[in-house]
């Protein structure tokens, strides 16, 4: 008996396996609009990171400090005209204070806030006992300084007459600087 050689696959489904084989079959894990949708949320993650990192917020300092007549001030000549003296705390690095810069002052417990620019910077850290010498602040108007102090000098104007301010306290916020929003957020220094 002769034996044929008859193929036992149909011809159709080889055909059909053949071409299945050369064509690039993706799965069918996410559909393509979902695909889409991931990588401009990739995107997004990309923008919104690099302006975390880019973007900076200006850091303030606040301190308290006391008017002052200038005339008593030293090397001062000009009598009538209020002085507000304020104390920054020392103990802060990236403190960057300059002439010229604006301050938020509060004059008294209820004064409204009026902004200024700073007159002077003194060089170095001041003592509170050195203060008090140097300012000839009483007891009460010491108590104002609370450490080693920065201290600046703001020139108030006619509008707020020596003899009537004079050992009023103040209390400011200077912008001493700026930091990082992403070193905020992960609560690490600058």
């Amino acid at each position: 008996m002769a034996v044929s050689k008859r193929n036992i696959f149909r011809g159709k489904a080889l055909e059909q396996y053949a071409a299945s084989r050369q064509r690039d079959v993706l799965p069918r894990l996410v559909s393509p609009p979902v695909f889409v949708f991931f990588w401009i949320l990739l995107g997004l993650l990309i923008v919104g990171g690099t302006l975390l990192w880019l973007t900076r917020v200006p850091m303030y300092v606040s301190g308290s400090g006391v008017v002052l007549d200038q005339g008593l001030m030293q090397g001062n000549q000009a009598n009538g005209v209020a002085v507000a003296v304020i104390f920054l705390p020392a103990n802060r690095q990236e403190m960057h204070v300059q002439p010229g810069q604006l301050i938020l002052l509060h004059l008294g417990s209820g004064g409204a806030q009026l902004t200024y620019k700073v007159k002077d910077v003194d060089p170095g850290v001041i003592s509170p006992s050195a203060a008090r010498s140097r300012y000839g602040l009483d007891s009460e108007t010491a108590q104002v300084i609370t450490g080693p102090s920065v201290v600046l000098s703001v020139i108030l104007g006619p509008a707020f007459p020596a003899h009537q301010y004079a050992g009023s306290s103040v209390s400011a916020q200077v912008q001493a600087g700026s930091q990082r929003v992403l070193s905020l957020l992960l609560g690490s220094p600058n």
